[in-house]
């Protein structure tokens, strides 16, 4: 039976364990500054590029791209699951597994045959922006400033005017209604009649937790007389609005890779403000804020910023 780690006893482990003694187990490493580096596990390499810091618990990949922490190594570099590499890493730790709860793991169990359904529609509505169905979002995102090369990273996409587009291609995919509806993908109507779709010819941002699963979509209408311009899923089990931010994961990776001592090569160079699916508990005014989103490009010098309304 599937145990559910929270984020507390996540963090204990972590902090009982350094990067640079789990991971120099398999990696020969040599202290470079505060940092430790290495010949990559992941690919075969002549100069070393792996890079190991203790301080921000993380390591960084330059030659394969890859990057996270001791637990997202042992996945990557022992092909072991999220499960079996937090209970080796918590033997090593001493750190007791908390107790099997039957109910909490029907619910993990539920919770992830949910993600699953939300990963294959970021995928479908990838797939969408790249259609002929799509045409008017890419020129739209083009004359927005956000080139095709973007689209990837932020893993834009697109749905189409359709009612059912989405629910038909996730059911033929083995989805059941109520279970879409809980994703918040689908709206079930108040008089009982058929769900459909949420998202209807809009842009799609996808929403990710902290590892970058996706958990919600975020959507700009195309039609200019859309009665709401931006559209955001609603709170569900696996999505609440107060824990995450929008961009998190593609932040982390880019402040695993920055050498240590060193300023983030990091700049915000054009914005577009929307509102956001991202809302934290702060102050009036923070929180006025936390609901904008910027649409973000990333750039290795300099800083300029321009926004638009």
């Amino acid at each position: 039976m599937a145990v559910r780690f929270d984020e507390r006893f996540l963090d204990e482990i972590k902090s009982r364990l350094r990067p640079s003694d789990v991971i120099g187990k398999t990696v020969k490493l040599r202290r470079q500054g505060r940092e430790y580096v290495g010949l990559s596990p992941f690919t075969k390499e002549k100069t070393p590029s792996f890079y190991v810091n203790d301080d921000k618990g993380q390591f960084f990949d330059f030659s394969s791209g890859k990057t996270g922490d001791i637990i997202s190594f042992l996945q990557e570099s022992e092909r072991l699951t999220f499960v079996e590499a937090v209970e080796r890493l918590a033997a090593e730790a001493g750190v007791a597994l908390p107790a099997v709860d039957p109910r909490a793991a029907e619910q993990e169990k539920v919770r992830q045959g949910l993600s699953e359904w939300l990963e294959l529609a970021a995928q479908w509505f990838e797939a969408e922006l790249r259609r002929p169905a799509g045409r008017e979002a890419r020129a739209y995102l083009e004359k927005r400033g956000l080139p095709e090369k973007d689209w990837a990273r932020f893993r834009l996409g697109f749905s189409p005017p359709g009612r059912t587009a989405l629910k038909d291609y996730l059911i033929a995919k083995g989805a059941r209604p109520g279970e879409l509806v809980e994703t918040g993908l689908l709206i079930a109507p108040e008089d009982g009649g058929a769900p459909y779709d949420r998202f209807r010819d809009r842009i799609i941002f996808p929403i990710a937790d902290a590892r970058g699963r996706v958990v919600s979509f975020g959507g700009r209408a195309m039609d200019p007389q859309a009665r709401a311009k931006y559209l955001n899923g609603p709170e569900t089990s696996v999505f609440h609005k107060g824990h995450h931010l929008y961009g998190l994961a593609e932040a982390r990776k880019i402040i695993a890779a920055a050498p240590a001592g060193e300023t983030l090569p990091l700049a915000v160079v054009e914005a577009t403000w929307t509102p956001s699916p991202a809302i934290g508990r702060a102050s009036r005014r923070s929180r006025r804020w936390a609901r904008r989103w910027a649409r973000i490009r990333w750039r290795s010098s300099g800083a300029t910023t321009r926004s638009r309304r």
